[in-house]
């Protein structure tokens, strides 16, 4: 998924969770984390947004493993989301963050690629509803924000 409609689905997402969770934070916070989490899984794109600023992970991240191979697994997801929640006061930010990268791997899943949810294991998982830059993404990207507006 190309990065504006990825921000329209995370949009989409943090609407949605913040009319149900309670974080006990501010939304600046909430909202902060939430777009920072669904910007990391493409740290492995040197051209992305993120890897852009962050060369100096993202080219030996590229050179590792590729594009959407391990940062769009369940893995990286799994372990932030760990790492951050280790002390009680940080789950809520653990919780955010991982909305947030949660918001991208979902986004991503809904493309003709999929993703490879369990890496190494190479088999890839989707549902395939468009083509990544395609005509329908934008469609599909503005719908779930309508819906997450809506209810």
């Amino acid at each position: 998924m190309m990065f504006r409609n990825h921000l329209i689905v995370t949009a989409a997402v943090a609407i949605f969770t913040v009319k149900y969770v309670n974080f006990a934070m501010p939304l600046w916070v909430v909202l902060i984390l939430i777009f920072a989490g669904s910007l990391l899984p493409d740290l492995d794109h040197p051209s992305s947004t993120i890897g852009k600023r962050f060369l100096f992970i993202s080219l030996p991240l590229a050179g590792l493993f590729g594009h959407r191979q391990i940062t769009h697994s369940v893995w990286p997801f799994v372990l932030t989301a760990w790492a951050l929640s280790y002390d009680t006061w940080a789950t809520p930010l653990a919780m955010a963050f991982g909305i947030g990268y949660f918001s991208h791997l979902l986004a991503d899943f809904i493309s003709d690629s999929g993703i490879p949810l369990f890496w190494p294991h190479q088999g890839r998982f989707g549902i395939k509803l468009c083509t990544s830059g395609g005509l329908l993404e934008p469609i599909i990207a503005l719908g779930l924000l309508w819906l997450a507006i809506i209810f």
